[in-house]
């Protein structure tokens, strides 16, 4: 029977570079499910450290993508900083309204509307 309580490491493997700038994200499987396409074992060289590494399909190795790390953690920063945006915006919108529901709860004189002549005096002279 199978050892289900061992797990090992594979890439999960894509053709595209992802938002944190790899090609690849790495995932743990039990040790008995069968490693296909598009995930790997085959661990990344170390002459790749410090590289962008992608994997070859074709060639079945690791391969250097010649993007430049520091261009990719850039790319990586805009990206996450558009996400925090545009969230930022979704949260500000919900706040506005939930202010809003507040002071109606807390004031409701305030939106009623009153007779403008019910308060005023005459003098007769």
């Amino acid at each position: 029977m199978a050892d289900t309580n061992t797990y090992k490491m594979v890439y999960v493997t894509s053709p595209t570079q992802q938002p944190d700038g790899n090609f690849y994200y790495v995932d743990y499987v039990p040790s008995y499910v069968p490693v296909e396409y598009p995930k790997t074992t085959d661990p990344i060289p170390a002459e790749l450290q410090g590289k962008i590494a992608k994997y070859d399909w074709q060639t079945s190795e690791w391969i250097d993508s010649q993007i430049d790390p520091t261009t990719a953690s850039i790319t990586a920063l805009q990206a996450n900083a558009a996400v925090l945006m545009l969230q930022l915006t979704t949260i500000k919108g919900t706040l506005d309204g939930l202010q809003k529901q507040i002071s109606s709860l807390s004031h409701p004189e305030q939106t009623t509307t009153t007779n403008p002549t019910a308060n005023t005096t005459t003098k007769e002279g």
